[in-house]
């Protein structure tokens, strides 16, 4: 398997997703066409970025890593260091001149800016690593998890009927208007099986603090979402 894809601890959060806030659809999607015409050649393009790896990241057959086209993108918004231009998204799998130091701050880039850094400034949790990741049709992110100790927000700017997760075994879909909290830490799958790109703004939180904020009622697991 890839290096990406090993068994962690699950964390039991009382939700698999969960609508958190509100979020303005025709800002967001103002503030994407803003990266796009703005930076687009900050945008990190599979296809033309293979040489950033220490092994190669995608197995199209879906049996070792993620089925990810070449022309799957992202734009990293958070990065230890002033270097512009396409920066990898995954930073345990690239060479060491292409990883910066994790010291567990934001360290929003020039390009993050707008209505998508005034959501994550808004937060009332710590976050980091949030990146804009493009999934043309025919991606899929196999079953994995991630690390125990945070788990993500995702804010949809544009999806498809045919755009799914496979949370623990259930089946989600999530519509643009909200930031969705997901409990990374179950096992899980990305899905595009669409005729149109789904795009996401999404970053990492720290469970310790969406527990804190449960625990003061001040998220109400009684809106989440169940599986279709």
């Amino acid at each position: 398997m890839k290096r990406y894809i090993q068994p962690y601890d699950r964390v039991e959060m009382g939700f698999k997703v969960i609508p958190w806030f509100k979020v303005d659809v025709e800002k967001i999607r103002a503030w994407f066409d803003f990266l796009e015409t703005e930076y687009s050649s900050w945008k990190f393009i599979m296809g033309e970025n293979e040489h950033v790896w220490l092994e190669p990241v995608v197995d199209m057959t879906g049996k070792t890593g993620h089925i990810m086209p070449d022309d799957v993108s992202y734009y990293t918004l958070c990065w230890n260091g002033d270097q512009e231009g396409p920066l990898p998204f995954e930073r345990g799998c690239a060479k060491p001149e292409y990883r910066d130091e994790d010291l567990d701050l934001l360290y929003p880039r020039k390009l993050f800016v707008g209505y998508g850094r005034e959501l994550v400034d808004s937060l009332p949790v710590r976050s980091k690593r949030w990146l804009v990741t493009i999934h043309t049709p025919g991606t899929h992110l196999i079953t994995h998890q991630d690390a125990p100790d945070k788990i993500r927000v995702h804010i949809p700017i544009y999806t498809n009927d045919e755009s799914n997760w496979i949370i623990d075994g259930e089946q989600f879909h999530m519509e643009p208007g909200y930031a969705y909290l997901v409990n990374t830490s179950l096992p899980h799958s990305v899905k595009n099986a669409g005729t149109t790109n789904r795009i996401h703004l999404y970053g990492k939180v720290w469970v310790e603090d969406i527990q804190k904020l449960i625990a003061e009622k001040r998220i109400d697991l009684d809106t989440q979402i169940h599986g279709l």
